[in-house]
């Protein structure tokens, strides 16, 4: 006689089932991590990693904070979970475009290893537990910048003075992670017009990454001074940068991409650069940049309201396509050859109006030692300031233009001394350059015509010739401008640069002809004021040397 029993879904069968639903979930959880950690691995081994930089117009008026915060977010999370943000492995948003002073949130430091995403802390604000929570949910690395506030630290930790209210304020930059933990925090080093606070010792921000890349990041005006930005490089070796900004471009040698591609370039780093889009003040500039080989992508905004838009490339990793260990004695730069040719667009300038755009001028461009450019000529000069020296070789052909219209005029120059910023902050920076004028009066030089871009000159052949003294702090970079306010790409100048005994011979100069130029020449940035170089030192010993002979002299008689 056969017994058949019923099985209770409570009883052992379904104890059963529930093993064998936990078994599946396990294997299938075991099976996702090691896809996972394949895909890591094969990321590692990549010869290049996906960036995307976003140029962001902020809302400038006609809302509350909160309502201003609210759309920004909502525009923020739309292009990280947007189609075109689905391949990136990295993207980063710009300076001031998202929160204000009234909208305030604590960070966490990466040190307390928080994902604010799946914290039951209270103090973190909403806005930055939805962007922990996006990037978590897409799977990628997100850099925002946003206003910050922390409570004030005891006066044994920091013996500045506190608001009243107990609240340091910082412009800070931060990381998220795959899980949308907090791996970065950085407070900006150098304020330019802000009603922050800074911290009482700089900070070198830096990262690691699952695709084996190591990034340091700072926040626009650092980039013009050696702490923390040229720190990163000469210190701690970071090939790979991040740059949030909102920044105010100045001709003829600091717009915002201008100064983007020839910090990477002098310094032959990745640079992924995230601007904040509203020209009508002077704001934009966006791009990606891989070292010496230029521009992957790049963008000046110089009409209408600006724009919110998701630029990305492909970027080659620096320990893979790293050219710069080639001597020293002499470099020039070697092209990577068939491995960017997909993501270069070589620049051709349209000679577009630059109604739309507000841009400052050097305030030292009068200063320059400068020499009026005529059409038609050769002209060969040399000008020198005691240990720093510019030589220029130029031809120029003349072109007909209406007898009524305005041109641009051209001089080449020098300038070593002082560059001061807003307050107090000042650079000592050496240049051998090709600069547009609105006429002939040096003093023009920097401005802008109205209308279209026409000049009565075109180069045939432009060559330039700098000799730096060396210092221990020092950046030299290429400085190029055509009529769209874009950069010349390498196949449009080359660079030379080599370092000799106690000075540095670099050398830019003109491929093909050009008609359409705003800049072309050498930048120097000695950072500080105390510019010490071989040559100085030797000209010390040489006075205590003369010295020490007049007392011997005197002495004697």
């Amino acid at each position: 006689m056969h017994v058949f029993k019923k099985v209770s879904v409570n009883g052992w069968g379904g104890g059963a089932l529930r093993l064998l639903h936990l078994l599946l979930l396990l294997l299938i959880c075991i099976m996702k991590t090691t896809c996972q950690y394949v895909k890591d691995d094969n990321k590692k081994n990549n010869e290049f990693y996906t960036a995307g930089v976003v140029e962001f117009r902020p809302t400038l008026s006609g809302m509350s904070s909160a309502d201003l915060l609210a759309e920004h977010l909502k525009a923020y999370l739309e292009i990280i979970t947007s189609p075109e943000a689905e391949d990136i492995d990295i993207m980063v948003f710009p300076e001031g475009s998202l929160n204000n002073a009234f909208q305030l949130t604590y960070v966490p430091s990466e040190k307390q290893n928080v994902i604010p995403c799946s914290s039951n802390a209270s103090e973190y604000a909403e806005f930055l537990i939805k962007l922990s929570c996006a990037a978590r949910d897409v799977h990628k690395y997100l850099v925002i910048n946003l206003s910050e506030k922390e409570d004030c630290p005891s006066p044994a930790e920091d013996p500045r003075p506190c608001a009243t209210n107990g609240l340091n304020v910082y412009n800070t930059n931060v990381v998220f992670d795959r899980e949308g933990r907090v791996i970065s925090r950085y407070r900006k080093v150098n304020i330019y017009v802000e009603n922050k606070n800074t911290t009482l010792e700089p900070e070198y921000a830096m990262f690691d990454t699952d695709f084996g890349v190591r990034f340091g990041h700072f926040i626009c005006f650092d980039m013009l001074f050696y702490t923390p930005a040229q720190e990163l490089v000469n210190r701690f070796g970071i090939k790979d940068f991040i740059f949030t900004s909102l920044f105010y471009s100045e001709l003829p040698f600091l717009t915002a991409t201008q100064l983007q591609h020839g910090w990477a370039w002098g310094n032959n780093v990745n640079l992924l650069a995230a601007g904040a889009s509203y020209p009508k003040s002077g704001t934009t500039g966006t791009g990606i940049y891989a070292g010496s080989e230029g521009a992957l992508v790049t963008v000046m905004v110089t009409s209408g309201e600006g724009e919110r838009k998701l630029y990305k490339a492909q970027v080659p990793k620096k320990g893979m396509h790293d050219f710069s260990s080639t001597t020293e004695k002499e470099k020039v730069e070697q092209p990577i050859l068939h491995l960017l040719q997909e993501e270069k667009k070589p620049n051709h300038s349209t000679g577009r109006h630059l109604d739309g755009i507000r841009l400052l001028k050097d305030p030292q461009i009068q200063n320059f030692d400068s020499l009026l450019l005529e059409a038609g000529k050769h002209i060969r000069k040399k000008i020198c300031e005691i240990d720093f020296c510019c030589e220029f070789v130029v031809d120029t052909v003349a072109v007909d233009v209406p007898s009524n219209s305005s041109v641009y005029k051209y001089r080449m120059g020098m300038f070593s001394g002082s560059r001061t910023y807003e307050k107090d902050q000042r650079n000592e920076i050496k240049v051998c350059a090709v600069y547009a004028c609105r006429n002939e009066d040096p003093e023009s030089c920097g401005e802008l015509l109205d209308g279209e871009f026409q000049s009565d000159i075109y180069f045939s052949y432009l060559f330039i010739e700098g000799k730096f003294p060396k210092a221990p702090k020092l950046l030299i970079m290429p400085s190029t401008l055509d009529a769209d306010l874009n950069q010349l790409s390498r196949d449009e100048a080359q660079w030379k640069y080599s370092p000799q005994n106690v000075h540095i011979d670099v050398d830019i100069w003109l491929n093909g002809e050009r008609r359409d130029l705003m800049t072309f020449g050498i930048y120097a940035n000695y950072y500080s004021s105390a510019v010490v170089t071989e040559v100085m030192n030797r000209l010390m010993m040489l006075c205590v040397g003369a010295g020490v002979l007049y007392y011997k002299m005197f002495e004697n008689i």
